[in-house]
């Protein structure tokens, strides 16, 4: 999260200096990594409510920084597959 906060400002003077006649549709957007708790969560093993109020935290700091798109990583390991969709042969 300290990684994702430092980024966010060393951004601020690109975000507050959009100008006011930007293009009506534009992808402003961040990734948050949950590889190794890069972004989110904080530290591995926090119970869910922890969880949830951090990323609710991060959440509310992208709507400040006018973000319009968030990229959640959610199964880092490559490992979302499901047996109903996975054939083998």
């Amino acid at each position: 999260m300290k990684q994702f906060i430092t980024i966010l400002i060393l951004l601020q003077p690109l975000v507050f200096s959009i100008p006011q006649n930007s293009p009506k549709r534009e992808m402003r957007g961040v990734w948050i990594a949950t590889v190794e708790n890069i972004d989110w969560p904080s530290v591995s093993g926090l119970p869910v409510k922890q969880q949830q109020k951090e990323l609710t935290e991060l959440l509310e700091l992208t709507s400040d920084y006018h973000l319009n798109t968030i990229i959640l990583q959610i199964r880092p390991a490559a490992d979302a597959f499901y047996a109903s969709f996975c054939k083998v042969f």
